[in-house]
Protein backbone atom coordinates (compact mmCIF):
# COMPACT_ATOMS: atom_id res chain seq x y z
CA UNK A 1 0.00 0.00 0.00
CA UNK A 2 2.84 2.41 0.65
CA UNK A 3 4.01 1.95 -2.94
CA UNK A 4 0.71 3.29 -4.27
CA UNK A 5 0.89 6.43 -2.18
CA UNK A 6 4.45 7.28 -3.18
CA UNK A 7 3.85 6.81 -6.88
CA UNK A 8 1.52 9.81 -7.29
CA UNK A 9 4.05 12.02 -5.50
CA UNK A 10 6.67 10.81 -7.93
CA UNK A 11 4.42 11.63 -10.89
CA UNK A 12 3.78 15.14 -9.56
CA UNK A 13 7.50 15.70 -9.13
CA UNK A 14 8.10 14.61 -12.72
CA UNK A 15 5.33 16.87 -14.01
CA UNK A 16 6.65 19.84 -12.03
CA UNK A 17 10.19 19.12 -13.28
CA UNK A 18 8.96 18.99 -16.86
CA UNK A 19 7.02 22.27 -16.47
CA UNK A 20 10.04 23.98 -14.89
CA UNK A 21 12.25 22.64 -17.70
CA UNK A 22 9.90 23.92 -20.42
CA UNK A 23 9.58 27.27 -18.65
CA UNK A 24 13.37 27.52 -18.35
CA UNK A 25 13.79 26.68 -22.03
CA UNK A 26 11.21 29.32 -22.97
CA UNK A 27 13.03 31.95 -20.90
CA UNK A 28 16.39 31.09 -22.47
CA UNK A 29 14.84 31.19 -25.95
CA UNK A 30 13.32 34.59 -25.21
CA UNK A 31 16.67 35.90 -23.95
CA UNK A 32 18.45 34.67 -27.08
CA UNK A 33 15.82 36.41 -29.21
CA UNK A 34 16.22 39.65 -27.24
CA UNK A 35 20.02 39.50 -27.48
CA UNK A 36 19.78 38.94 -31.23
CA UNK A 37 17.43 41.91 -31.63
CA UNK A 38 19.65 44.10 -29.47
CA UNK A 39 22.66 43.12 -31.57
CA UNK A 40 20.84 43.90 -34.82
CA UNK A 41 19.75 47.30 -33.48
CA UNK A 42 23.27 48.11 -32.26
CA UNK A 43 24.80 47.04 -35.58
CA UNK A 44 22.31 49.14 -37.56
CA UNK A 45 22.97 52.17 -35.37
CA UNK A 46 26.72 51.69 -35.79
CA UNK A 47 26.41 51.56 -39.59
CA UNK A 48 24.21 54.64 -39.59
CA UNK A 49 26.66 56.51 -37.33
CA UNK A 50 29.44 55.61 -39.74
CA UNK A 51 27.39 57.07 -42.58
CA UNK A 52 26.72 60.21 -40.51
CA UNK A 53 30.46 60.61 -40.01
CA UNK A 54 31.03 60.28 -43.75
CA UNK A 55 28.55 63.14 -44.26
CA UNK A 56 30.78 65.32 -42.12
CA UNK A 57 33.93 64.22 -43.95
CA UNK A 58 32.40 64.67 -47.42
CA UNK A 59 29.84 67.50 -47.34
CA UNK A 60 30.41 67.97 -51.08
CA UNK A 61 28.49 64.72 -51.66
CA UNK A 62 25.39 65.72 -49.69
CA UNK A 63 24.00 67.89 -52.48
CA UNK A 64 26.34 66.91 -55.30
CA UNK A 65 27.00 68.33 -58.72
CA UNK A 66 26.92 64.90 -60.35
CA UNK A 67 28.02 66.22 -63.76
CA UNK A 68 31.16 67.76 -62.22
CA UNK A 69 31.79 64.57 -60.26
CA UNK A 70 31.55 62.47 -63.43
CA UNK A 71 34.28 64.66 -64.96
CA UNK A 72 36.67 63.71 -62.12
CA UNK A 73 36.91 59.92 -62.14
CA UNK A 74 38.38 59.63 -58.64
CA UNK A 75 35.78 61.97 -57.12
CA UNK A 76 33.01 60.07 -58.90
CA UNK A 77 34.26 56.78 -57.43
CA UNK A 78 34.26 58.40 -53.98
CA UNK A 79 30.74 59.69 -54.61
CA UNK A 80 29.49 56.25 -55.68
CA UNK A 81 30.92 54.79 -52.48
CA UNK A 82 29.29 57.57 -50.47
CA UNK A 83 25.87 56.76 -51.99
CA UNK A 84 26.42 53.02 -51.48
CA UNK A 85 27.29 53.74 -47.84
CA UNK A 86 24.12 55.82 -47.46
CA UNK A 87 21.97 53.09 -49.01
CA UNK A 88 23.60 50.44 -46.84
CA UNK A 89 23.05 52.53 -43.69
CA UNK A 90 19.37 53.07 -44.48
CA UNK A 91 19.04 49.43 -45.51
CA UNK A 92 20.29 48.37 -42.09
CA UNK A 93 18.10 50.87 -40.25
CA UNK A 94 14.98 49.94 -42.21
CA UNK A 95 15.60 46.24 -41.62
CA UNK A 96 15.45 46.93 -37.87
CA UNK A 97 13.20 50.01 -37.67
CA UNK A 98 10.82 49.96 -40.63
CA UNK A 99 9.11 53.12 -39.40
CA UNK A 100 7.69 56.09 -41.26
CA UNK A 101 10.28 58.42 -39.73
CA UNK A 102 13.13 56.47 -41.32
CA UNK A 103 11.30 56.36 -44.66
CA UNK A 104 10.89 60.15 -44.57
CA UNK A 105 14.54 60.63 -43.65
CA UNK A 106 15.60 58.38 -46.52
CA UNK A 107 13.30 60.20 -48.99
CA UNK A 108 14.77 63.52 -47.88
CA UNK A 109 18.37 62.40 -48.38
CA UNK A 110 17.98 60.33 -51.55
CA UNK A 111 16.39 63.19 -53.51
CA UNK A 112 19.85 64.74 -53.95
CA UNK A 113 21.12 61.52 -55.52
CA UNK A 114 18.33 60.70 -57.95
CA UNK A 115 20.53 61.34 -60.99
CA UNK A 116 22.87 58.62 -59.76
CA UNK A 117 20.04 56.25 -58.77
CA UNK A 118 18.28 56.75 -62.10
CA UNK A 119 21.22 56.59 -64.49
CA UNK A 120 24.14 54.85 -62.79
CA UNK A 121 22.68 52.11 -60.57
CA UNK A 122 21.36 48.85 -61.96
CA UNK A 123 18.99 46.17 -60.73
CA UNK A 124 22.09 44.08 -59.97
CA UNK A 125 23.22 46.83 -57.59
CA UNK A 126 19.83 46.69 -55.87
CA UNK A 127 20.22 42.95 -55.24
CA UNK A 128 22.79 43.66 -52.52
CA UNK A 129 20.13 45.23 -50.29
CA UNK A 130 17.26 43.84 -48.25
CA UNK A 131 13.75 43.67 -49.67
CA UNK A 132 12.56 46.98 -48.20
CA UNK A 133 15.42 48.93 -49.79
CA UNK A 134 15.01 47.12 -53.12
CA UNK A 135 11.35 48.13 -53.09
CA UNK A 136 12.20 51.75 -52.27
CA UNK A 137 14.77 51.93 -55.07
CA UNK A 138 12.28 50.39 -57.50
CA UNK A 139 9.66 52.94 -56.51
CA UNK A 140 12.17 55.77 -56.90
CA UNK A 141 13.06 54.65 -60.40
CA UNK A 142 9.41 54.90 -61.45
CA UNK A 143 9.81 58.68 -61.12
CA UNK A 144 13.05 58.82 -63.13
CA UNK A 145 13.07 60.97 -66.26
CA UNK A 146 14.06 59.47 -69.58
CA UNK A 147 17.78 58.83 -69.90
CA UNK A 148 19.47 61.77 -71.64
CA UNK A 149 21.02 61.18 -75.04
CA UNK A 150 24.71 60.27 -75.04
CA UNK A 151 25.81 63.65 -76.43
CA UNK A 152 23.79 65.72 -73.94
Amino acid sequence: MDDKRQRPKSNWAQIISAVVGVLGFAIVTMQVHMIRNNFREAAARQVYMSYSESELRHPEFLEPDVKALRDDRLQFVRYKNFVAHMLFAYDEMLSVYDHEEWHRSFAHEIRHHMDYVCFEMTADDDATYFETMRGLLGDLRKACPAKPAAGS
